[in-house]
């Protein structure tokens, strides 16, 4: 009589955190005795419950991170990369950023003394989540992916660049990101530039724009490769050919872009806790 042999195989995930390229930015693993507020994000809401849009996975659980800002002064921009190896072999890399440049009205990516729940599908601070359960707005930030980690045999974590809001940068910072913050303002004041001349002399600045936005590059914005400041030229001509006939209400998307390349936030000097501020 046949024999059936059932062979179950247990995958043991092997989970790394890089240490923090700051000594005041903490990285520990989340531990639900040790961090209790964020112990509901990996729970099953109810309908009606405002954490329906903030439920994870209750994998995550297990390589979730909590990030601690024990610096005085706030941070204002960051990169991190999730490393992933499934069974297969095969490896892949998540990516996500943040920073306070990027809208004309300023708040720090990470208040002193915050904490931060960082998972490979996103990441929430602690004050927004009370915000939150309190009846307040949201916008989630980070990387998201539908993809199960059930498959994962190996997953790393590295903070790539943590920016302060004095100009301290930490971190090895592979892809530029610090170079591609500090190309921001005078991309957009080139590309404001060129649509204030055409509009001055009559001409129609499409074509001046398409050119920029469509220009050969090695690379594009957020990676390692070519010229950050190009990539952000690019960026903001193709994004002001986008807006530049929309109108939401009686709002001119097109006017109200420009504006804001005109008013691109001006980045403090950036300088490493081992060099000075030149």
């Amino acid at each position: 009589m046949p024999f059936l042999v059932e062979l179950i195989i247990t995958i043991v995930l092997s989970f790394r955190i890089s240490t923090s390229p700051s000594p005041e930015v903490i990285l520990n693993r989340y531990e639900r005795s040790e961090t209790p507020e964020f112990d509901q994000l990996f729970e099953t809401p109810s309908p009606s419950s405002p954490m329906r849009h903030l439920a994870r996975d209750p994998e995550e659980a297990s390589v979730a991170i909590v990030l601690e800002n024990r610096s005085e002064k706030p941070i204002t921009a960051w990169r991190f990369q999730w490393h992933m190896t499934d069974a297969s072999g095969r490896h892949r890399t998540q990516t996500a950023s943040g920073d306070s440049y990027a809208v004309d009205v300023f708040r720090p990516v990470a208040e002193p003394g915050s904490r931060h729940l960082i998972t490979p599908s996103a990441s929430i601070s602690q004050a927004m989540l009370s915000h939150i359960l309190a009846g307040g707005g949201f916008i989630s930030s980070g990387c998201t992916t539908s993809r199960s980690l059930a498959d994962v045999v190996e997953l790393a974590f590295e903070v790539h660049l943590i920016l302060f809001a004095d100009g301290e940068i930490a971190g090895p910072d592979p892809d530029h990101f610090a170079a591609e913050l500090k190309g921001r303002k005078p991309a957009a004041e080139f590309v404001a530039k060129q649509i204030r001349l055409a509009s001055a002399e009559g001409r129609d600045v499409t074509p001046v724009l398409t050119a920029l936005a469509e220009a050969p590059s090695l690379g594009r914005l957020g990676s390692a490769q070519g010229d950050p400041l190009f990539h952000s030229v690019r960026h903001y001509a193709s994004d002001y050919l986008r807006r530049m006939h929309l109108k939401i209400g009686d709002v001119d998307m097109g006017e109200a872009q420009l504006r804001h390349l005109e008013n691109c936030p001006t980045l403090p000097k950036f300088y490493r806790r081992s060099a000075s501020k030149d």
